[in-house]
């Protein structure tokens, strides 16, 4: 009967991980998001005047944070998306279906001469007169993400009867964005913004363990979610265009 008792405690075991089949993952489409994060920037009213022509400069990660994960092995990739310069220009682009901004590329610009070069020299010379100049930005946008701030608050709720226990937590990070706007004409910064996001994620579970003799069952079920960081960087970033915007209306952008 001693002899039994192991294959029981593990044919209980399978049989309870039988009940959790493995999920069927389907593959879904693509999406394009070619709308602003926030509504509110996409709606704005534009203010008299022509759209006023800006260029993005060095907006990067500054945190220096790096991902942490459960993992015991060093971990190298950050916990920033990369990239973030390119959901700048996107918001700059739908900011009042794009009757704001005209952005002109600054990050590859070296690739872009480098092109015009190839063109000028493979026309004619009368064809490549007909290329057109430059656009030559009044401001120039600078900043990027400047902090990330790993459990700003912490909720844990834990229940636990014999060998029974059950946890529910709840973690909030947070994401810091600085946007900064500054005059080609004379080098004054024009307008700084600072803008902050929260990043939520949420783990829940229950746990059991039985002990026969010198035998031992565990049973554990739970979840877990997380909002996506790459989502919270470009809603701050979106709240920042959106802010130096209202800033530069106050100030007159548009009305020179």
């Amino acid at each position: 009967m001693q002899r039994l008792k192991p294959a029981i405690l593990l044919a209980t075991a399978l049989l309870v991980a039988g009940c959790f089949p493995t999920p069927k993952l389907q593959t879904t489409p693509p999406m394009v998001d070619q709308q602003s994060a926030f509504d509110t920037l996409s709606s704005l009213a534009p203010p008299k005047g022509e759209p006023i022509v800006v260029g993005v400069y060095n907006f990067v990660d500054q945190s220096g944070q790096r991902l942490v994960n459960d993992r015991p092995v060093s971990e190298m990739s950050t916990a920033l998306p990369q990239g973030i310069s390119s959901i700048l220009v996107q918001e700059l682009q739908r900011a009042a279906d794009g009757k704001l901004y005209r952005v002109v590329e600054r990050e590859n610009v070296d690739a872009l001469l480098t092109e015009r070069r190839i063109v000028v020299a493979s026309l004619p010379a009368e064809q490549a007169a007909q290329l057109t100049p430059l656009l030559l930005p009044g401001i120039i946008l600078t900043g990027g993400a400047v902090s990330y701030d790993r459990s700003v608050t912490q909720d844990l709720r834990g229940l636990g009867f014999k060998s029974v226990n059950g946890v529910k937590e709840v973690a909030t990070d947070q994401v810091g964005v600085i946007l900064r706007a500054v005059s080609v004409k004379n080098g004054e910064v024009l307008a700084t913004v600072h803008a902050r996001k929260s990043v939520m994620s949420a783990r829940s579970g229950i746990s059991g363990l039985y002990i026969l003799n010198n035998d031992v069952l565990a049973l554990e079920i739970g979840g877990s979610a997380n909002e996506p960081v790459s989502l919270a960087v470009r809603l701050a970033i979106a709240a920042a265009v959106l802010e130096l915007t209202q800033e530069g209306i106050k100030k007159g952008w548009w009305s020179n």
